[in-house]
């Protein structure tokens, strides 16, 4: 007993070393993260912000096996079902953090400038903006994030010893949120174009891309069958938005390729899913773009002059845009968003890659470049860390909104005589948003998850029973569209003027629209 107790605590002694070992080691992009994730979002993290799921699931974290996310489900007992900003908060930033080290270690980032740009680039991009809106998932989609990261660090060895960690690390991420393969493969390319870069035999890297091809496909098949065992042991099947999501097919991923190209570029020109909102920032991505450009055109001319090797450099490049947008040949264009394209920022980490090479290679083009790059990427980090700011006033904005509606609509149900222990609500049509809301946020729209709670939303009823304390039963879809045709209603008031809360049957009816 005491041999087994002394080796438990010499294991926990190594792991305790080697984590300490590793921040001290990375501990500048480590603390930028932290520190510039909370100049981001500390508002999020000292505030209940919510948006229609963070209401409905305040002590849930959604659909799990039935979304194919049993990852998700698993966690519960590390992760509790309560949505706490402050902790989850906090837990999502640590997370972040320790993917960005794990990049830096892995491509070996060594100016520590460039550390912190893409720290920056990292922790406050539009994604994770969208994701603290929904807090109840946010940690537990921040480590799914991380072993995403990770699968791609442990393939980058090589040893063939953590091929099997490498491979349970993806299925796992992809089991608590299966975007996240698009993160793995963005980073696996960039793998491929820096070993080019290091004059690795392009024969050798060609071998290794068809190994990682097939890694990102045998993740995806264990996932799949992972999910499917799961699904007939619970006697569950896929709910009907992972049903009617995923689309899967040989068609599929032919049409996805070109769509993934297509809106790669829509990113650049039009703010596409939010991930570039602003037009300032798309002017600056388009100065980001062009550095990159040059940079591997100066790269490309520097290495040896190997016509495979040139023809590889320029095929990855191509390739990345769809690595990071692969999702939409696995699954429906609608059901991409802002949090599905968070592997998006490894066009960041492309840039300070290069960046880095170039730092070694003396020269005023080099030193030009280098200082373009190094403004435009902290002035995007600026940009988006007022982007996450204006988010999180909006979603705050919002939530004051609805809770002055319903305190004040709570009110007036107390006040009527026909308000008894069963009567029944029915808040009917479209709320009425102020001016405000369009001409001042309309910009930021676009980020999935910060479009905050409306009175109209379908999680009304958990909004009133979670926050303000005033449980009421809520009509049914078929109770509501029998009120709609009905002449007492059609002569309604819209609220909140008089007429526009009458009693209609049992049911108490308010009149949005």
């Amino acid at each position: 007993m005491k041999k087994q107790s002394d080796s438990g605590h010499l294991l926990l002694e190594n792991i305790t070393a080697s984590a300490a070992a590793f921040l001290q080691r990375y501990r500048i992009p480590f603390c930028a993260s932290c520190f510039l994730g909370l100049l981001a979002y500390g508002f999020a993290l000292t505030n209940k912000l919510v948006n229609h799921d963070e209401v409905s699931s305040l002590f849930t974290k959604g659909a799990t096996v039935s979304s194919g996310r049993w990852g998700l489900g698993a966690l519960d007992s590390i992760f509790p079902n309560f949505s706490m900003p402050w902790i989850y908060g906090l837990m999502t930033i640590v997370f972040i953090a320790l993917s960005v080290c794990l990049m830096v270690h892995m491509f070996q980032i060594k100016n520590r400038v460039l550390q912190v740009l893409l720290s920056g680039c990292v922790v406050v991009f539009p994604s994770l903006i969208g994701l603290f809106g929904y807090m109840f998932t946010s940690n537990s989609f921040a480590l799914a994030f991380l072993l995403a990261v990770g699968s791609a660090a442990l393939l980058k060895t090589e040893n063939k010893w953590l091929l099997l960690p490498a491979l349970g690390c993806l299925v796992l991420s992809l089991s608590i949120y299966q975007a996240y393969i698009s993160v793995a493969a963005g980073l696996l390319v960039l793998v491929l174009i820096q070993q080019l870069l290091q004059e690795q035999s392009p024969v050798v890297v060609l071998r290794r891309g068809i190994g990682f091809v097939v890694f990102l496909v045998l993740g995806l098949g264990l996932y799949y069958l992972g999910t499917q065992i799961l699904l007939n042991l619970t006697g569950n099947q896929f709910n009907d938005y992972a049903a009617e999501k995923v689309a899967f097919s040989l068609s599929g991923v032919l049409q996805g390729v070109p769509l993934a190209y297509r809106n790669f570029l829509r990113y650049f020109t039009q703010g596409f899913q939010g991930l570039i909102p602003l037009g300032f920032s798309r002017l600056l991505h388009g100065f980001l773009m062009a550095s990159i450009g040059v940079l591997l055109c100066v790269h490309l001319f520097s290495a040896k002059k190997e016509p495979l090797r040139m023809i590889l450099l320029l095929v990855l490049a191509a390739i990345l845009p769809l690595a990071v947008n692969c999702m939409y040949m696995i699954t429906t264009p609608e059901s991409i968003h802002t949090l599905v394209l968070y592997g998006f920022v490894a066009v960041y980490l492309l840039a300070v890659i290069l960046a880095d090479k170039l730092l070694a290679e003396p020269g005023i083009l080099s030193k030009v470049i280098l200082n373009v790059l190094t403004l435009v990427m902290a002035v995007i980090i600026a940009v988006n860390t007022y982007v996450a700011n204006q988010a999180c006033l909006h979603m705050y904005l919002r939530y004051e909104n609805a809770s002055a509606f319903y305190t004040s609509l709570i009110a007036d149900i107390k006040m009527m005589p026909e308000f008894t222990e069963d009567t029944k609500l029915a808040v009917i049509g479209t709320y009425q948003q102020p001016e405000f809301y369009s001409e001042q946020f309309e910009q930021i729209h676009s980020i999935t998850g910060i479009y905050g709670f409306l009175p109209d939303s379908y999680s009304k009823d958990f909004f009133m029973e979670y926050y303000t304390g005033f449980p009421i039963a809520f009509a049914s879809g078929e109770e509501v569209e029998q009120i709609i045709s009905t002449p007492e209603f059609e002569a309604m008031a819209v609220y909140p003027y008089y007429g526009s809360l009458q009693k209609i049957g049992d049911t108490l009816v308010v009149k949005l629209s």
